[in-house]
Parts: structure tokens; C-alpha cells; sequence
């Protein structure tokens, strides 16, 4: 059986083995403990130290956040390798992944290292995207 990544983000001979995410505010981490139940390692690479990532949640999505790094198996900062923090993360997560998710509404908004520049970056690379269109608030 085939183990792949998973960047949040079927076939029948393929087995989840990791959830890599940088646990953004959104759905993201809601799909770990909905769909994968903790059976899979959760990695989060952060685009900024812990402190700092945070300064762009709000409260509930912090605390959340916060439950999230207790269960994770591994966490840690991505180098800023592409001159924003956010590009970096999302360029890590993207290279590392064999499939990534992407939960968006679709629209480029030219802001580096946002959704739409990740997945421009991922389908440049060759890797698989699935897209779910979903609404930008809730």
C-alpha cells in the first residue's frame, strides 16, 4: 500500500500517514480531527514562532490553535527562504505534500504566499491539488 502526505490538504491502495499544516485559521485543523481522528502524525510548520503566529488569530481560533499543538507530533518554523514568512510555509508545505487541499473560494488575490499563490506555486510544481470551493467567511 502506498503512504502519502496530505497537505491541508482517494484512491484504494493509499494509506494517510500525515497531515502537514501550518493550522491557519479556517477549517484546516477541523479536518484533522473530523476526517484523520488523530490516526495519522499531524506536522505543523509555522511561518513565525508560536508567539508571533498568533498575533493573527482571533481569540477562539487561538485557543483552538493552542488544543491543536498539544496533540501534534511535531511543530516547528519554517525558514523564510522565500522573503515572506507566509510564501515560505506554504511553499514547505506544498513541496513536502504529495496531495494538497485546498480549501478556498477561488480567488487570486495577489498577495504572496496566500492560497491562491500557494496553489499556483503547487500545480507549477506538478503536485496534485484538489480544490473545494468554499465561501471566504464561514
Amino acid at each position: 500500500m502506498k503512504q502519502i502526505t496530505i497537505a491541508i490538504t482517494g484512491h484504494r491502495d493509499i494509506v494517510v500517514t500525515e497531515l502537514l499544516s501550518p493550522l491557519a485559521d479556517g477549517a484546516v485543523a477541523d479536518i484533522y480531527l473530523e476526517v484523520f481522528q488523530k490516526e495519522e502524525n499531524l506536522i505543523v510548520p509555522m511561518p513565525f514562532n508560536k508567539e508571533r503566529y498568533m498575533e493573527d488569530f482571533d481569540s477562539e481560533s487561538k485557543e483552538e490553535f493552542l488544543e491543536y499543538l498539544k496533540i501534534a507530533d511535531e511543530v516547528f518554523e519554517v525558514e523564510n527562504t522565500q522573503g515572506c514568512n507566509y510564501k515560505s510555509v506554504g511553499v514547505y508545505v506544498a513541496d513536502k505534500s504529495d496531495i494538497l487541499l485546498a480549501l478556498w473560494d477561488g480567488t487570486f488575490n495577489a498577495k504572496s504566499g496566500g492560497t491562491g499563490d500557494i496553489v499556483a506555486y503547487a500545480r507549477e510544481k506538478g503536485k496534485e491539488v484538489v480544490h473545494f470551493l468554499c465561501d471566504r467567511e464561514g
